[in-house]
């Protein structure tokens, strides 16, 4: 009886082990978060992470703090990876709205549906929001635009377009030309808004 209790023991840390394997974390620290071409918070942001991934699915939270107490986001996603590709539906959500709420009137949830990966070395994210209350009748009266948005990179370099929420009229255009350099402590971004004729120069560290 003893041996059956050692076995099963040893049998649940095994398995405990394994599925502790399956999390990962992350923390950045940046001096800016600059997302698709604009400044949330105007301050330094700290990023952490949490994600389980099993086989080809990944579900995760991430978030961004900002120093300055304003624009800061706490979403949730699921990933599944197909091959070279992913489909990934995040819930971008932004405090202190109650996240419990589903008004739309409060903007708290806003829903994306994407598509990421590479092709002859040139990666790619394709995405569209699907539920988008934040823009409900920014542009066209009682419409959502469920914006829309293409980022194209190729080695350091990268280019972004975007449609509703993510210009100034809520037409299709350019939001963000930048290049990324890196060593093995930091990592730092020079990115250009067309739409907006913002430029940012954003470093970043992983704890």
């Amino acid at each position: 009886m003893l041996s059956i209790i050692r076995i099963y023991t040893a049998g649940i840390i095994l398995t405990l082990s394994s599925l502790s394997a399956q999390f990962s974390v992350s923390c950045d620290i940046a001096s800016r978060y600059v997302w698709r071409g604009t400044d949330f918070g105007n301050s330094a942001s700290i990023q952490p992470g949490i994600s389980y991934a099993s086989g080809p699915l990944t579900i995760g939270a991430w978030s961004a703090w900002q120093h300055s107490g304003f624009g800061s986001e706490n979403d949730i996603y699921a990933s599944y990876a197909m091959g070279d590709f992913s489909l990934t539906v995040t819930d971008y959500y932004f405090p202190p709205a109650d996240f419990t709420s589903t008004d739309p009137d409060t903007g708290t949830h806003n829903i994306e549906v994407s598509i990421g990966g590479s092709f002859s070395g040139v990666g790619f994210t394709i995405g569209m929001f699907v539920i988008e209350p934040g823009f409900y009748g920014a542009f066209d009266s009682n419409e959502i635009p469920m914006s829309k948005y293409i980022n194209l990179s190729y080695g350091p370099f990268m280019l972004g377009l975007g449609d509703g929420g993510y210009t100034t009229d809520g037409e299709f255009a350019p939001i963000e030309v930048g290049v990324t350099a890196s060593n093995d402590k930091y990592s730092c971004s020079w990115i250009l808004n067309p739409d907006s004729g913002n430029a940012f120069l954003v470093v970043a560290m992983s704890l």
